[in-house]
């Protein structure tokens, strides 16, 4: 006899099961959408809700058989799902990677639907608070502590009649220690471009730097590259 959340009522249990899954993967896929995630509510509801439905489908067949093998599907889900969580993620022109958090949200997601279908409804709840904490609260500290970061990476278009050599002398005389300089191919404009680490010992505030740079009438374009960003 299956254990179901509704006792003897099978299929109440997976309209139940289903909507649970339907709202937490809508709430998730809100706050990726909210930071202009390559995969919004959509995406993130259906997956947890096919997700949800494969474990029940698992259950279901080895009702009806009376043999199988319970995490066969939840597997091939789990393993299938890299596919979206891949397309998720960008390699910009900059070297700056996108969409790393969305991935592993995704992936959690699907996971959070099996142990929904699976019956696991309290698990599930506590894993979801856990989850909306993450991409939540420890964002805005994971973005706090960016801004102060030691090591900082900036991508610069420099007029090609200046150079380099002049950039430099201005990091020294504002005590911008240059880390590591890797030259890119000339903008279609024809400016020099460069990206660099700066080493800040953690005495300057990476908004003020920026700032500061991108006053120079040598410097044509600015931009801090965050290598891993949502």
């Amino acid at each position: 006899m299956i254990t179901t959340l509704a006792g003897e009522h099978f299929y109440l249990s997976i309209v139940i099961r289903l909507i649970i899954a339907m709202i937490m993967g809508a709430l998730i896929g809100f706050e990726r959408a909210s930071k202009k995630s390559t995969v919004g509510l959509r995406t993130f509801s259906i997956v947890c809700v096919a997700s949800a439905l494969t474990m029940v489908i698992n259950e279901y067949l080895i009702s009806l058989y009376g043999a199988g093998d319970a995490a066969r599907l939840a597997a091939q889900v789990i393993s299938g799902i890299g596919f979206l969580g891949m397309g998720s993620i960008i390699l910009t022109s900059r070297n700056q990677i996108r969409g790393l958090t969305t991935a592993a949200t995704l992936w959690a997601t699907a996971i959070l639907g099996i142990a929904v279908g699976a019956g696991m409804i309290i698990p599930s709840c506590i894993t979801f608070v856990i989850m909306m904490f993450i991409i939540t609260v420890l964002s805005h500290i994971s973005t706090h502590l960016e801004k102060y970061n030691r090591i900082m990476t900036i991508y610069l278009e420099v007029d090609k009649n200046v150079g380099l050599q002049h950039i430099i002398d201005v990091f020294a005389e504002n005590g911008y220690e240059v880390a590591q300089l890797v030259k890119h191919k000339s903008s279609p404009e024809g400016d020099l471009t460069v990206q660099l680490d700066l080493d800040l010992k953690g005495k300057y505030l990476h908004s003020d730097i920026i700032y500061r740079l991108s006053q120079l009438e040598s410097i044509h374009y600015i931009e801090e590259v965050k290598k891993f960003s949502t």
